[in-house]
């Protein structure tokens, strides 16, 4: 994995794994950008491996060979569909039935879901159903950036693994060794952004991310100072719809802390609006700003969606709204 702050909770698995101790449905939870779902691939495939080699599977035997070409018939993973917000219960109903079946490979059936807390409440309930009567030598590793959006009696049936974000300096040295042209300070300021995730700081500097940032901040500022929207939104807002997305959203987060007074690095020192705001309006823009980056892999007029944010927040600076 290459990913020096999952190595601990790796090791821990391997040894509840080996002492038979690991529960049927692990949940690794934790913020985003911390690589939860390198950590639960790297277990699945690990629970499926027919020749372990000590705390990692082989990579050679026939299970091996068949997650990496993606057709192994007891792998099975559920993730949101390209046309939903949501995983759908069909979906869970399936991967159910799936799991109760007659292993062909080895010994052992392993379904994954990514990410949990976007199963809708019938999926969730026909999943709950599964927890409570596991089939044998079946297990369901769920991943979640939000467990607190699961409904309890789904938490409580599984064997939580938590991931917290790693110490600043070991962050800060993974960083540095992928984007090695980008100034300490920069990278510093980024990973504030991120919240310490160091997936999510290096998404945020990838090609030319940090411009892109700098720009998306000049025009939130120049938007809230009278400028058009339309104007501010040029074409590169819209050709990369996950990284405006991204950054609007982390953007929106830093400012909710810099307006409850709370000190924040990540902006620049000079940072002033032009009047404050009230917090339910930067909740609410900071969640739809969530929402499109959730949506930024769909087909849909993100140009649009963008416009209509943009000018969303306009309207928190207009007198009298």
């Amino acid at each position: 994995m290459n990913l020096p702050w999952l190595e601990e909770p790796q090791r821990r698995l391997e040894q509840t794994l080996q002492a038979n101790r690991l529960g049927h449905a692990p949940l690794i939870c934790g913020p985003a950008g911390l690589g939860k779902l390198e950590l639960a691939r790297w277990l699945l495939a690990r629970i499926l491996c027919l020749s372990p080699a000590g705390e990692a599977p082989c990579g050679q035997c026939r299970s091996c060979e068949l997650l990496a070409s993606g057709s192994h018939p007891d792998s099975f993973r559920l993730a949101i569909p390209e046309d939903k917000k949501e995983i759908p219960v069909d979906d869970v109903r399936g991967m159910i039935a799936s799991l109760q079946l007659t292993p062909r490979v080895g010994p052992n059936r392993v379904g994954l879901i990514e990410p949990a807390e976007a199963m809708n409440r019938n999926a969730a309930n026909a999943l709950l159903k599964t927890l409570e009567e596991p089939a044998e030598k079946a297990w369901l590793i769920l991943v979640s950036h939000q467990p607190g959006r699961l409904p309890a009696t789904i938490r409580s049936r599984c064997q939580k693994i938590v991931i917290r974000p790693p110490h600043a300096d070991q962050a800060s040295a993974w960083l540095v060794d992928r984007h090695p042209s980008i100034e300490g300070a920069d990278l510093d300021r980024v990973l504030t952004l991120a919240a310490g995730a160091p997936l999510a700081a290096s998404a945020l500097l990838a090609g030319d991310g940090l411009d892109h940032g700098r720009q998306i901040l000049e025009g939130l500022l120049a938007v809230a100072a009278g400028g058009s929207a339309s104007a501010v939104a040029d074409d590169s807002w819209h050709a990369s719809p996950e990284l405006t997305w991204h950054w609007l959203s982390v953007w929106m987060a830093a400012i909710m802390r810099h307006a409850q007074g709370l000190p924040d690095s990540a902006l620049p020192a000079t940072f002033k609006l032009p009047a404050e705001l009230e917090p339910q309006s930067l909740a609410r823009l900071w969640e739809q700003s969530l929402a499109g980056r959730r949506m930024s892999t769909m087909a849909v007029r993100h140009d649009l969606l963008i416009g209509k944010w943009l000018l969303e927040w306009a309207r928190c600076f207009s007198p009298g709204t």
